[in-house]
C-alpha cells in the first residue's frame, strides 16, 4: 500500500496544476475580451435635450415655444434622427430634430 504523504503529496500537485491552468485560462480570455461592447450608449438627458429644442425654437414663428416633448434615450450619435412634438399657445405640432456630432449639438426644422 502506498504511503500516505506520498498520496497527499500527488493530490496536492494535481490540484496546483488544476489551479494553475484555470489560471491561465481566465488570464487569456480577459485579456482577448471586448470591454468596448459593455459600454452604455452615451444618451441626451431628456430635460437638457428638450430645453436644448426649446432654445433653438425661441424667436422662430408667432408664438414663443411653450412645452416640449422629446423621446427618451436618444443616443448621442451624428445623424440620429427624431421627432419632437411641441406645444404652442394656440396649437401644437412636431419638429425634425438632427443630431450634428457626437458631442451633443443639434438641428431643429420644422416636420
Amino acid at each position: 500500500m502506498a504511503e500516505p504523504r506520498s498520496i497527499t503529496g500527488t493530490v496536492v500537485a494535481i490540484c496546483s496544476v488544476v489551479v494553475a491552468v484555470c489560471a491561465v485560462l481566465v488570464t487569456v480570455k480577459l485579456l482577448g475580451a471586448d470591454f468596448t461592447a459593455a459600454q452604455q450608449p452615451r444618451v441626451f438627458d431628456q430635460t437638457a435635450l428638450e430645453q436644448q429644442v426649446a432654445n433653438r425654437l425661441q424667436g422662430v414663428g408667432d408664438d414663443s415655444p411653450g412645452r416640449v416633448g422629446c423621446p427618451a434615450a436618444v443616443p448621442v450619435r451624428a445623424d440620429t434622427e427624431f421627432k419632437c412634438h411641441v406645444w404652442r399657445h394656440l396649437h401644437s405640432d412636431d419638429v425634425q430634430v438632427t443630431v450634428v456630432n457626437d458631442l451633443g449639438e443639434i438641428s431643429v426644422k420644422h416636420s
